[in-house]
């Protein structure tokens, strides 16, 4: 009982730090609500390292993820015959300072964050930065499968060494 108790309490503390800097960084990005892309972002913040370790051995930090969003994004928008510019757009991205309350989110952040955990059980272990990406990765279309295509990163071998790790 005490062991669900601690692993309750790391996962409370895991999910305190993470959610609200996917917040910021969506808000950074000049977006209102945070997705899966940025829950992925965040998981590069995350003291246990497992993501970070993972993605860059695929030469991926978290400034180039984030890079290969925005490209992502702005192909996504060329395929309908929108161009985008850096500077084109007109408006002004949100603040990023602290969040404003009860977290609002897409519906990929609540169904990775909820995979995350689930995965955490089945490993009998509290939430890592490596349960958060391994549950980003699972959907076969979005905007980080996309993007894992982008960096030249297979999501199946992904997918082997974060079980590796985890």
């Amino acid at each position: 009982m005490f062991d669900h108790l601690k692993r309750a309490r790391a996962d409370l503390a895991t999910m305190n730090r993470l959610l609200p800097e996917a917040e910021r960084i969506a808000r950074q990005q000049g977006e209102e609500f945070p997705s899966a892309e940025h829950l992925v972002a965040a998981a590069f913040s995350l003291d246990d390292g497992i993501a970070a370790a993972v993605l860059a051995a695929h030469a991926v930090d978290q400034d180039r993820w984030l890079d290969a969003v925005r490209q992502q994004h702005r192909d996504a928008l060329g395929s309908i015959g929108i161009s985008v510019d850096d500077g084109a757009l007109d408006w002004k991205a949100p603040e990023a300072g602290p969040g404003t309350g009860a977290l609002r989110s897409q519906e990929s952040l609540r169904e990775a964050f909820q995979r995350a955990v689930s995965f955490a059980k089945q490993d009998d272990r509290p939430v890592t930065s490596g349960h958060v990406l391994l549950a980003a990765i699972q959907p076969d279309h979005g905007t980080v499968p996309r993007t894992l295509a982008r960096l030249g990163i297979d999501s199946t071998v992904l997918r082997t060494e974060l079980h590796a790790r985890l």
